[in-house]
């Protein structure tokens, strides 16, 4: 049997191109239904807070979003250069923003799923993704919590439970990161015993700042009364409604439970109707932002690799293996390991 699907010859390239049209049709549907359901119900409300922001103070969100989102590619692509694999940039944001739509859709392997397909041109294993999947959610919370942490004990944002409770919060978030730390997990989750250098952690942990100071500013130019105290509780608010959505794993990009947090941990600072209006805001600033920035990467990928499996993902070849160094691993590379069970 083994024999026979081996040497069964590949469909021809118009087929070929039909079915990941087809495919590319189907996936992006089912992501812009989802976004709209995110918002069903809600698009009366949606319509009379755009109205109350200036065109260009929307614009500029945008544009800041879509700036946090890039730093956090690059995230993304240091942690899968540690692992052994050098993917070239354009290749990366492709990989990174087009699989990134998958989190729209309700679930919380989606997104993993279309990354590791795509990632496969790259010669990357199913492992190797799944776990930079999982690394980078967890510098996400991590900084997050960190950012949370700080801002409340601060008095930047008023939290429920005593701050001594944040500041230990904020300290176990700090030390999650430290290199030794970092090192242990990665080694238990990925089975290679990584080196993490404090340099590529203060490197990763600076992209993160870049992140969430862009998403505070963007959201910063959504309030209609904006000060630096308001600055303070909408990052904080922000950062600590995230790792909320991440917690509830089911709901499609934390729908619900990071909008309820924000709400809550704003409101005090803005009022209600503002915090909430924010809030749907900012919900669509991020997904106008998430679009953007796939259909911009999806279709260079497309014209520089061909359209065969990986949803328009370019292949890499062994070119641009240099174009991002990857960080030790004692031992040698997860690339010689091509298990693709997880």
């Amino acid at each position: 049997m083994r024999g026979i699907l081996t040497d069964r010859p590949a469909p021809p390239r118009r087929t070929a191109v039909a079915r990941a049209w087809a495919v590319r049709a189907v996936f992006l549907a089912v992501v812009l239904g989802c976004a709209a359901w995110s918002l069903d119900g809600r698009w009366g409300e949606v319509g009379d807070a755009l109205r109350e922001v200036h065109p260009g103070g929307l614009v500029a969100a945008v544009v800041l979003t879509m700036l946090g989102l890039l730093a956090t590619s690059l995230v993304w692509r240091l942690v899968l250069a540690s692992f052994g694999h050098a993917v070239p940039a354009r290749e990366a944001r492709s990989v990174f923003f087009v699989s990134q739509l998958g989190k729209y859709v309700p679930g919380a392997v989606w997104a993993i799923g279309v990354q590791a397909r795509m990632a496969r041109r790259h010669d990357v294993p199913v492992r190797v993704t799944v776990t930079t999947a999982l690394i980078f959610t967890s510098v996400h919370v991590l900084t997050a919590g960190l950012v949370g942490g700080v801002l409340v004990v601060a008095g930047a944002l008023r939290a429920p439970g005593p701050g001594w409770l944040w500041a230990l919060g904020a300290v176990g978030c700090l030390a999650g990161l430290v290199p030794a730390v970092t090192g242990a997990v990665v080694r238990r989750a990925a089975g290679t015993p990584l080196v993490a250098r404090w340099p590529d952690v203060l490197g990763v942990a600076a992209l993160m700042a870049g992140a969430w100071t862009a998403y505070a500013l963007a959201l910063l130019l959504l309030v209609p009364d904006p000060s630096v105290e308001v600055l303070g509780a909408l990052a904080g608010a922000f950062a600590i409604g995230y790792t909320a959505g991440v917690v509830v794993v089911l709901a499609p990009a934390g729908l619900g439970a990071r909008e309820a947090t924000f709400v809550a941990l704003l409101s005090p600072v803005t009022g209600l109707p503002v915090a909430t209006a924010v809030a749907l805001l900012a919900r669509v600033v991020h997904t106008v932002a998430d679009l953007l920035l796939a259909a911009l990467c999806w279709v260079p990928a497309r014209a520089a690799g061909g359209p065969a499996d990986g949803m328009g993902a370019g292949s890499a070849g062994g070119a641009g293996a240099a174009d991002a160094a990857p960080l030790s691993v004692a031992g040698g590379s997860v690339r010689g390991h091509d298990d693709d069970r997880l």
